[in-house]
């Protein structure tokens, strides 16, 4: 179940990237659309959801890693995704963004209910 949940926590950061993405003006996805503050506040909600799921499942230390780990690679690899494949990679990146939340959310409503 940790893995699961640490897997989570770090693909929910796509969330928070493709929204900054979309907010500033780059060359692939950069219509500047939703507002920096919306970016902003999705941005900090992504890392307060990974940063308490992660801690739930490895502790503080390794959490904490993990989410700035995640956030680092996969803004890496999403800007390369976006330079060769900016359609398909919006489309990715938002699903397994959603996704990851998804289990985020999940994963700490099972570690409250069912954890002790």
């Amino acid at each position: 179940m940790n893995e699961f949940t640490g897997l989570c926590a770090a693909v929910a950061s796509l969330m928070a990237l493709t929204c900054w993405a979309r907010s500033v003006p780059t060359r692939t996805w950069g219509d500047g659309s939703p507002a920096p503050r919306r970016a902003w506040a999705v941005a900090l909600a992504t890392v307060v959801l990974q940063i308490l799921t992660a801690t739930a499942a490895a502790g503080l230390a390794a959490g904490v890693a993990l989410v700035v780990a995640a956030w680092m690679v996969l803004g890496w690899l999403l800007v390369l995704a976006m330079n060769q494949w900016p359609t398909a990679s919006l489309q990715w990146a938002r699903r397994l963004g959603a996704l990851g939340g998804a289990g985020c959310v999940l994963a700490l409503a099972w570690h409250l209910f069912f954890q002790t």
